[in-house]
């Protein structure tokens, strides 16, 4: 049988990322982009959204949209979109080292000479036993 709970009533509210890092802020990186550690690890995104630059030059290079597509895909402004294009314009390279590096999936990383550190752990672990 369910315990009761007394007359307060647990109120519930949405966790406020502001509140939970005091003194970190978010960075304003060009004209309508920002970022922060908290927020898509810290990506550069569309102030205001969780979208991130590279998403938007990901439509622009793979799916051949332009801006106005863009933004009626998703939802946005037109300036925001722009602002998005041209700070992926500014910084085209490292966006592109970046889609390049998060689009390796788990396999690959686990072969890659560089990139898996855990197999070199246990090894270490296995010597001192």
């Amino acid at each position: 049988m369910a315990e009761k709970r007394g007359d307060k009533e647990i109120k519930r509210r949405k966790p406020n990322i502001r509140e939970h890092i005091k003194g970190v802020k978010f960075h304003k990186l060009a004209k309508g982009i920002t970022t922060h550690p908290l927020v898509r690890s810290g990506r550069p995104c569309i102030e205001g959204t969780g979208i991130m630059v590279a998403n938007i030059a990901s439509l622009q290079n793979h799916h051949n949209m332009d801006a106005q597509q863009i933004a009626d895909h998703l939802w946005l402004e037109l300036d925001m979109v722009q602002n998005a294009l041209n700070y992926y314009a500014d910084h085209k390279q490292y966006i592109d080292v970046c889609n390049k590096l998060s689009s390796i999936n788990g396999k690959q990383m686990v072969e890659s000479p560089y990139g898996d550190k855990s197999r070199e752990l246990l090894s270490r672990r296995e010597s001192f036993t």
